[in-house]
């Protein structure tokens, strides 16, 4: 008989804990310091970690980190990206489920036996954690704006569509991700490459997906409005392109159909939308959402307006993809 977690979940399932790295030695320890914690059995769990060709202390932290789980380490001798990164950890992982944490998260205790539950109970599905910014960050437009993005404007329980699936806290068999081919290692900048595998895994392996609340883990990683818009417009140049040449009938379902270059075959009704958002996203307008943004005592009041800067940053990425009007390339990090 093997033994139960607190909330009565079969050890049973072995579990891989998935984390792609990239220098963040301080907080990927945090995050695999949060694993010894858990109330799963450590004998059921492991941590795969690719290092994802990091400069910083990352590679003699972890060759001295000595946890209460099985860790195994993967290093890339060049960056590669997020999405290289995850599928070495994969082919190294032997867990029979797959937990996905970034290397900037601090699961709670309860969060890989909250998985292994849903998973019990729901055959067949993706679990989409519950991922809020750390409180210790403290009061912030943007994280709480962040935090009522996704799944969040879901019921807990809820069915939810593939494109909420993110991997800084979620669980898929690992089976259905061998059957889906992993991730697609074209996507070598930030963003996206979760959205994309979400699709194959929908369409290929048959799961569907759904938001677990009650597994719970905390980003703590700071980030400012310029920082959280600067990834938008980085993964809408480098890596929303390929996610849309890949599955361009998911433009209109992402809310970005509008965001592209106007093209001759365009409706008129989209044509309308785009010349009525060029109006609301006009320099003029754009600086007042900055300010509105950054004012601090608006909470929720605010979301709106950073909606509207995200959009913008989206549509200018999408405009230097389209005309090729950049230099360089995108940095290929896995955190």
């Amino acid at each position: 008989m093997s033994e139960p977690s607190p909330n009565g979940a079969s050890a049973a399932r072995t579990v891989s804990v998935v984390v792609p790295t990239f220098g963040k030695a301080a907080l990927l320890r945090t995050t695999l310091d949060a694993v010894s914690a858990q109330s799963y059995p450590a004998s059921a769990i492991e941590v795969v970690v690719t290092d994802d060709c990091s400069s910083d202390e990352t590679p003699r932290f972890l060759a001295g980190y000595e946890p209460s789980y099985r860790l195994v380490v993967e290093r890339h001798e060049a960056n590669r990206g997020r999405a290289a990164a995850r599928n070495t950890a994969i082919r190294a992982a032997t867990g029979d489920l797959v937990v996905f944490l970034d290397d900037d998260m601090r699961a709670e205790p309860e969060l890989v036996a909250e998985h292994v539950a849903f998973h019990e109970d729901h055959p067949g599905s993706a679990v989409i954690g519950n991922a809020l910014t750390a409180p210790e960050l403290g009061p912030s437009n943007v994280y709480s704006y962040l935090d009522t993005r996704g799944v969040h404007k879901l019921a807990p329980g809820s069915r939810v569509p593939a494109r909420y699936f993110l991997t800084n806290n979620s669980s898929v068999p690992r089976d259905a991700l061998l059957t889906a081919g992993l991730f697609d290692e074209s996507f070598a900048s930030y963003g996206f490459e979760d959205m994309e595998i979400a699709y194959r895994l929908e369409q290929e392996a048959g799961l569907a997906f759904w938001y677990c609340a009650s597994a719970v883990a905390y980003h703590i990683h700071a980030h400012t409005l310029d920082q959280l818009l600067a990834k938008r417009l980085e993964s809408a140049r480098a890596s929303l392109p390929v996610l849309l040449a890949k599955f361009p009938e998911k433009a209109g379902d992402l809310s970005v159909d509008t965001l592209l270059p106007p093209d001759p075959a365009d409706p008129p009704s989209r044509r309308l939308r785009r010349i009525l958002l060029g109006i609301a996203m006009s320099a003029p307008a754009l600086a007042f959402a900055r300010g509105v943004a950054r004012a601090s005592s608006l909470g929720r009041l605010s979301h709106p307006f950073i909606d509207l800067l995200v959009a913008a940053s989206y549509r200018e990425g999408l405009r230097l993809a389209a005309s090729r009007d950049h230099a360089g390339e995108p940095a290929r990090r896995a955190g």
